[in-house]
């Protein structure tokens, strides 16, 4: 039985030859270069360097499949891209594909990316993190309670634990020693405030569904003690992507001086969810003019911050109050000061810039992570980008990038093909 591999260039000639016969009129080179896997596919086309002039092409050619009622010009791409997929379910490879006008110049680039070089949906290599496992600095602080922060004048377990029992007659409570444990896992011997301490005594999960009223709180799906998920979510690591995204997240201040700027926190206790990703919780450690035990919620829309929305538990359950904040305390990108910090651990450059400084000796010893200027409209080549993140590979004793290439087998006759046995 004959195996398809990856690496038979018999599995890549329908999509090389489609490529070809697809190209604009007098095209010399055209190539493909993303990723196929896991059932589907994704990248861009260059026709002698050039993308505009592919999808001009298209554009007219699918105006003519349309009166005629035929494929469309890229049904053979799609078909070929297709099979190749279905042959990798599990994982995504990289390619670089090849069709030359003269199919003796074809060529297929497998590229093995190691576990230091990132992919992204715009750049097939986005980045090389130089130091494994590394963040932005500012997602490494941390924020601490404020001494003298107290509980607010609203604050009141019993009123929290008649909310429960009204709306939730069949709750049952988390085990007293489950609550105590979430207690001890806080940072620094930090207590959970009575209010939490009542909400899950009284219901260890469940829906809480208060009456619909316009502007006002409706309740939200309890958290349990033990949903791992859900309280990993917003930590600072599991809100970071990558470099070139995230070096110049920050968390935006709130103008009222509530809620502690910063990218996530453990303070930041989640209680509730409102079902659609986002997460109430009890602020542990809030800011100057803010309150022990107030409720925050943390946007998952957004890679930073947390928003103030009540100054306690029973402000939100019973008097079912909600800031929406109009002065606006968004976590976002703030590129408040710190440049230069920035830099030492991030640059995000061309390849071409990237040679011009490993050439010099002039690639900061504190550089973190390298960006590889991600650029839709004008991409860096991906064999420039290889040859320059393999030598930041190599400055840093990393795996580098391999690359498996197939060319088209050359025909024989049937007398040569005897001659070779």
């Amino acid at each position: 039985m004959w195996i398809v591999r990856l690496t038979d260039w018999q599995t890549w000639e329908p999509f090389v030859d489609a490529l070809r016969r697809s190209a604009p009129p007098s095209t010399e080179v055209s190539e493909f270069v993303g990723t196929v896997g896991r059932g589907a596919w994704q990248g861009r086309y260059l026709d002698d360097g050039d993308a505009d002039i592919r999808r001009d092409h298209y554009r007219e050619l699918a105006r003519a499949a349309a009166r005629s009622g035929d494929r469309g010009p890229k049904a053979d791409l799609d078909d070929a891209l297709r099979a190749i997929a279905e042959l990798t379910p599990d994982a995504e490879q990289l390619v670089r594909v090849r069709a030359a006008a003269r199919s003796h110049d074809d060529a297929v680039e497998l590229v093995a990316l190691p576990p230091a070089v990132v992919s992204g949906s715009s750049a097939p290599l986005l980045e090389v993190v130089l130091e494994p496992g590394a963040l932005p600095r500012q997602y490494l602080e941390l924020i601490e309670p404020v001494p003298g922060a107290a509980p607010a004048p609203s604050a009141d377990p019993d009123a929290v634990t008649r909310v429960i029992r009204d709306r939730m007659p069949d709750a049952v409570g988390a085990a007293p020693e489950a609550i105590a444990a979430a207690s001890a896992g806080l940072p620094d011997g930090i207590d959970l405030p009575e209010e939490v301490r009542a909400l899950y005594a009284a219901a260890g999960s469940g829906s809480l569904k208060l009456p619909p009223e316009e502007g006002l709180f409706g309740g939200f799906e309890i958290v349990p003690l033990n949903d791992s998920l859900l309280r990993e979510a917003f930590l600072p690591a599991a809100r970071f992507d990558t470099w070139t995204a995230d070096a110049a997240t920050f968390a935006s201040e709130d103008p009222a001086g509530r809620v502690q700027a910063a990218i996530g926190s453990p303070l930041w206790f989640p209680v509730g969810s409102d079902g659609a990703g986002n997460v109430y919780a009890v602020d542990l450690a809030p800011g100057v003019n803010g309150h022990v035990g107030q409720v925050v919620l943390l946007d998952h829309e957004t890679r930073a911050g947390a928003v103030y929305r009540a100054e306690s538990l029973a402000a939100l359950l019973v008097g079912r109050r909600t800031s929406l904040d109009k002065l606006g305390q968004r976590g976002g990108v703030d590129r408040r000061g710190g440049e230069p910090e920035r830099q030492d651990e991030f640059l995000n450059l061309d390849p071409a810039e990237w040679v011009e400084r490993l050439d010099a000796g002039t690639v900061p010893s504190t550089l973190k992570a390298a960006g590889l200027v991600p650029d839709r409209t004008h991409p860096p080549a991906l064999t420039d980008a290889i040859s320059a993140a393999n030598r930041l590979l190599d400055l840093r004793g990393l795996a580098p990038i391999e690359v498996t290439r197939l060319t088209r087998p050359e025909h024989k006759s049937l007398l040569g093909r005897l001659f070779d046995r």
